[in-house]
């Protein structure tokens, strides 16, 4: 195995986190009264190590940009709390197609 850990487990993990992401992504485009409990569970989905020590940088880099994207949304900067969840949900998106080839 190349990078450590399960890649079917690992793959599980950070497609649960995907999932969590779309949720709170799709909860920030509609205004939904909920967003606030959709981004808490997508950082309670991020808290904690994850199956491989393969995908910590990813999952320090995720934590820091939704962290920044709902202190962005607090403030009431829907566009740049957007972007930060984009980026991250982008870089999401790039780890598991790289992670397919191992």
């Amino acid at each position: 195995m190349k990078g450590g850990g399960d890649a079917a487990l690992r793959t599980a993990h950070l497609i649960r986190v995907d999932s969590y992401m779309d949720f709170a992504i799709l909860s920030m485009w509609t205004s939904n009264p909920r967003v606030d409990i959709m981004l808490g569970m997508l950082e309670a989905s991020l808290r904690g190590e994850g199956p491989s020590a393969g995908d910590e940088d990813l999952l320090e880099r995720l934590r820091a940009l939704v962290r920044e994207g709902r202190g962005f949304l607090a403030e009431g900067d829907f566009y740049s709390a957007m972007g930060r969840m984009r980026t991250a949900h982008d870089l999401l998106s790039i780890h598991l197609i790289r992670l397919s080839d191992e």
